[in-house]
């Protein structure tokens, strides 16, 4: 193996992950950002035959490893600063004031245009950082690495500066790691063909040929003037070469290596990989489940590559009936469980069959969760005119808040009670309809692969802190006659340890029926 790594000298790192906007910090640094930094350094420092032959190899390499600290982000302010400057031209006969400002007097102090600008840093814990290609040996390649990398002055903003250097066969440990599947975030990696496409965008020498006959051409006069000007258009065809920024490479996903190993657990038809929307906006509150969780599988439906969606996403068949196989779940994330818990929604997750292809989720969900231009968590608008007004987006923070982190919803539990409630299949009538109940969220339960209760109580209170009463839930209604179905707050208790998503009942896709663990963790009994 060999790694790149970079140190941040000014213990930060200026570079937009937003383009031209310049309102967010890029934190990790993309690959690509590190691979135009070589580039520029090899434009500028005589293209070294050896060196190009290294960024050829490099950019021919699967995506590297990073290994990279939590970051925080300055907050971003405007600032106003000097345009660049501009050519005088001739000047004006009559000594006209307004005619001079155009012409010169703008380059003073008093004069100058100023534009606003903003200028996002990312400050990390650790300023240094790697690039790691497992499994590649440098070979041949080392001593043209190293000596591009002593060439590399800044990553991002030129005031960003880095020192460069390469590593082989140590051990560092990847922060982040390239994924096909449902990414955390999107990084911009290089791909074969980057350092000719670069070399075409910035167009350096026909750029630089043509300022120099410029010049010189503005020195001269006469017939020697049109020599030079017929050059000119000869070579350019009387259009000015531009060198224009360059365009956004390729987009790959990258993740956070996984800290559990789900597969030793006992779990249901769900995976414990939950994707986490962060939600802001005016608060929302358990009431409004089904109206939100309606307006989320809308849009995830509309935003699918594929359409129509498959039945892993949909619930339903080709031929339009129901899907008896495990499909996508949708349910809120609220604020529960704590002394000061009020019930309000701060997000919202999908839980995946746990027996579908991730490969295939990412295909089916990129579109919904990243932006295709920026590669940036895509925020989507939420409107009902009653119910809510708000905007989620992937939640990506490293430390995100405990009702927003999916091992609070999916490690394992003897003890499960519900937050919202678990919708009946039936009614119950008699002296035993609460047995009978109970009796079927223990079939409920087996419905999604978990093991059959020892015991389940029902009661229209939840016992986790800050969930409503039943009743201020919306019913259920069935869709054969849309007659309401009964639903109740449940406990349950396993002889053994539980992993989660629990998600139970008749409307256990549509937000009810979602349980939270709790027995204290690493609890080894009821």
């Amino acid at each position: 193996m060999f790694a790149l790594g970079f140190h941040y000298l000014n213990g930060w790192s200026m570079a937009a992950a937003d383009g031209a906007r310049k309102e967010q910090a890029e934190w990790p640094p993309h690959p690509d950002r590190v691979f135009m930094a070589l580039a520029a350094a090899w434009f500028e420092t005589g293209e070294d035959a050896e060196e190009g032959e290294v960024l050829r190899w490099l950019e021919n390499l699967m995506p590297p490893e990073i290994a990279a600290s939590d970051a925080t982000t300055r907050t971003t302010v405007v600032s106003y600063v000097p345009v660049n400057d501009i050519r005088t031209g001739k000047l004006p006969k009559n000594n006209d004031l307004k005619e001079l400002k155009k012409k010169g007097l703008a380059l003073l102090p008093e004069h100058r245009v100023r534009q606003p600008r903003k200028f996002p840093a990312a400050i990390p814990a650790d300023p240094i950082v790697y690039l790691i290609w497992q499994n590649i040996e440098l070979g041949k390649f080392r001593k043209g690495l190293e000596q591009l990398a002593t060439k590399v002055t800044h990553v991002g903003h030129s005031a960003s500066f880095v020192h460069v250097w390469v590593e082989e066969n140590i051990e560092i440990q990847a922060t982040w790691k390239p994924s096909k599947e449902i990414a955390e975030r999107r990084l911009r990696i290089p791909v074969a063909g980057r350092l000719n496409n670069l070399a075409r965008t910035c167009n350096r020498t026909n750029v630089i040929e043509y300022s120099d006959l410029k010049t010189k051409a503005d020195r001269l006069k006469g017939k020697e003037k049109k020599q030079i000007n017929k050059i000119m258009e000869k070579r350019f065809g009387g259009k000015t070469p531009l060198s224009l920024h360059p365009v956004p490479s390729r987009w790959h996903g990258y993740s956070r290596p996984k800290k559990t190993d789900y597969t030793k657990e006992i779990g249901s038809v769900f995976s414990p990989q939950l994707i986490v929307l962060t939600i802001t906006g005016k608060r929302l509150f358990l009431s409004t489940t089904l109206k939100l969780i309606q307006a989320l599988r809308e849009m995830v439906m509309n935003s699918c590559s594929q359409q129509p969606a498959p039945e892993w996403l949909s619930g339903q068949k080709p031929d339009g009936k129901p899907s008896i196989k495990p499909h996508l779940a949708f349910f809120p994330l609220p604020f529960v469980g704590d002394q000061h818990s009020d019930g309000r929604i701060m997000g919202l997750a999908l839980a995946l069959p746990r027996e579908l292809n991730p490969y295939e989720a990412g295909k089916c969900l990129d579109n919904f969760l990243y932006h295709p231009e920026t590669g940036l968590a895509r925020e989507h608008r939420f409107f009902d005119s009653k119910w809510f007004e708000c905007c989620a987006e992937l939640e990506n923070r490293e430390h995100p808040p405990k009702n927003l982190d999916s091992h609070t919803w999916t490690r394992a539990s003897y003890v499960w009670a519900s937050v919202t409630p678990v919708v009946m299949n039936r009614h119950f009538n008699g002296k035993s309809k609460w047995e009978q109940a109970a009796e079927s969220v223990i079939d409920a339960c087996a419905h999604v692969g978990l093991p059959r209760p020892s015991k389940v109580l029902l009661h229209p209170v939840s016992a986790v802190k800050g969930a409503p009463h039943a009743r201020q839930y919306p019913q259920l209604v069935r869709k054969k006659d849309g007659g309401p179905q009964s639903h109740s707050h449940a406990v349950i208790i396993f002889d053994e340890p539980v992993q989660g998503p629990v998600l139970i009942g008749a409307g256990r896709f549509r937000g009810y029926g979602l349980c939270r663990p709790m027995d204290k963790e690493g609890a080894n009994h009821v």
